[in-house]
Parts: C-alpha cells; structure tokens; sequence
C-alpha cells in the first residue's frame, strides 16, 4: 500500500477512536462498539491477512508500493 494510504487509513483510524472515546466520556454507551469494530477489524486484517479498508485505499490512493 502507498505511504498516502497509509497515512489516510491511520488517520481515519485515529479520528474513529477519538470520536469513540468522547462518546464513552460524555455517557454514550455504544462508543464502545466502535472500538469493537477497530479491534474485530485488526484481528481479523492479522488472521487472514486481508482488510477491506486496505482495499478500499488502494483504490483511493493508487498504486501498490510494497517497499515500505
């Protein structure tokens, strides 16, 4: 994946948590299944070696770089 996509994904990443951990502080209780999704997500990208969102930024952000 391009070093842009990376960057994007991890971006995205990040404000997903961000958004999840205030949710949690100000006493929304279904903050938490954002992070479910991120962790399911990870674990699921570490188990099989795919993850959709990879695809999905590829796409956006062109070609494959696997020198990273």
């Amino acid at each position: 994946m391009s070093k842009a996509a990376i960057r994007a994904q991890r971006a995205v990443m990040g404000t997903l948590l961000l958004i999840a951990m205030i949710l949690m502080a100000i006493g929304y209780d279904w903050g938490k299944y954002i992070v479910y999704f991120i962790i399911f997500m990870l674990y699921l990208s570490a188990a099989t070696g795919f993850c959709p969102s990879d695809a999905i930024f590829e796409k956006l952000f062109g070609k494959r770089q696997d020198n990273i």
